[in-house]
């Protein structure tokens, strides 16, 4: 187990499990970070902490659903941050007036940067309060690289669709699909219970307005973040109906183009077949060379290359749908914005909130 206090008056510093008691004694509040504890070391640090049999019992209790919970004591949240290989960590949030516990298995880089931001405003009159708020805004902020990262995946195969669909690309999105679905069903009951959270937070004695602010900035910007989770879940659903229609298309041009080699080779099936009857008035009269190079091998060439002539001036050939489907796709890298430019432009309209 990993445990990390950072405390207003003592700084940072790490503690073990059996010397945590000891070194808790403050007047001032601290946060106390923990990583990969088992469940015993968990009910260790409840104790140290004098915590309830219920919030004893919830700490070690992962794999719920989103939690906020407020009272005039405590608050308990149940969210999530990215870990390295981009797979969502749960993480468990108790605050009270006096201190704040994080509980979680990985996810370290997160809470190391909240740590920093904490040190600017661990002087202000509002440092615990912004301390809950800053830790919820940078475990939200670890699912932007996996969004841009998705987006991304998502653009390629959108392009690789349009160009040459293959199974491999189907398989892609069913995956993308699965993933993007699972970040849907983790932050939409999130979406619903922060819209009450910085209500219920205004019970809670020392809350200040700006506080209460930058928690509606918080729940605007889970708001954003489903945004783009349903955006990406929507184009990952046209790719695949892009990918289905691909497919029907070049199945239907196989289908043209044996039909058109099955119709080029009609009208010459024909030909040798009436000139293969055995009639004595045919067999009689047609022995000469002239009769042979015009009628069994010039008629035969002069009707390919009239029916293919008709069929080039018809399109049937395929020439003038192939450049229809470039022009589609060109018409598609032009108007849409790529992945880094899409990220610059949500960067600009929508600028996190700073706190202090």
């Amino acid at each position: 187990m990993n445990a990390t206090v950072f405390d207003v008056k003592k700084g940072v510093f790490q503690v073990s499990v059996d010397e945590l008691s000891q070194r808790l004694q403050t007047d001032g509040f601290f946060w106390i970070d923990i990583d990969g504890a088992s469940v015993e070391e968990l009910q260790l640090v409840a104790t140290a902490l004098h915590l309830s049999e219920a919030m004893s019992s919830w700490l070690p209790r992962f794999g719920q659903r989103a939690r906020f919970e407020t009272d005039r004591q405590q608050v308990r949240i149940s969210t999530w941050v990215v870990g390295a290989p981009g797979v969502p960590i749960e993480v468990h949030v108790l605050f009270t007036q006096s201190w704040l516990l994080t509980v979680h298995a990985g996810g370290g880089s997160s809470m190391d940067r909240a740590r920093g931001i904490y040190r600017n405003v661990v002087e202000t009159s509002d440092a615990q309060h912004l301390g809950l708020f800053i830790i919820l805004t940078e475990l939200m902020a670890s699912f932007d690289p996996l969004i841009e990262q998705l987006d991304e995946l998502l653009y390629a195969l959108e392009g690789q669709i349009i160009q040459a669909p293959t199974e491999a690309q189907i398989e892609q999105l069913v995956r993308l699909r699965k993933q993007l679905w699972s970040l849907h069903r983790i932050w939409e009951p999130q979406q619903r219970t922060a819209k009450q959270l910085s209500f219920s937070l205004k019970r809670l004695p020392g809350m200040s307005d700006r506080v209460a602010d930058l928690v509606r900035d918080y729940a605007e910007r889970i708001s954003d973040l489903m945004d783009r989770i349903d955006d990406l879940r929507q184009r990952a659903t046209e790719a695949m109906e892009s990918y289905g229609t691909s497919v029907s298309n070049r199945q239907s041009q196989v289908i043209n183009r044996l039909t058109i080699i099955s119709a080029v080779f009609l009208p010459m099936t024909f030909l040798t077949n009436f000139y293969g009857m055995n009639f004595h008035w045919m067999i009689d009269r047609l022995q000469s060379l002239k009769a042979f190079l015009f009628l069994g091998v010039g008629l035969l060439g002069a009707m390919l290359v009239a029916t293919l002539l008709l069929f080039w001036s018809r399109g049937w050939l395929g020439e003038k749908q192939a450049k229809k489907l470039e022009a589609v796709a060109n018409a598609l890298t032009l108007f849409r914005p790529k992945a880094a430019d899409s990220k610059n432009i949500r960067a600009r309209g929508s600028p996190p909130a700073q706190p202090g």
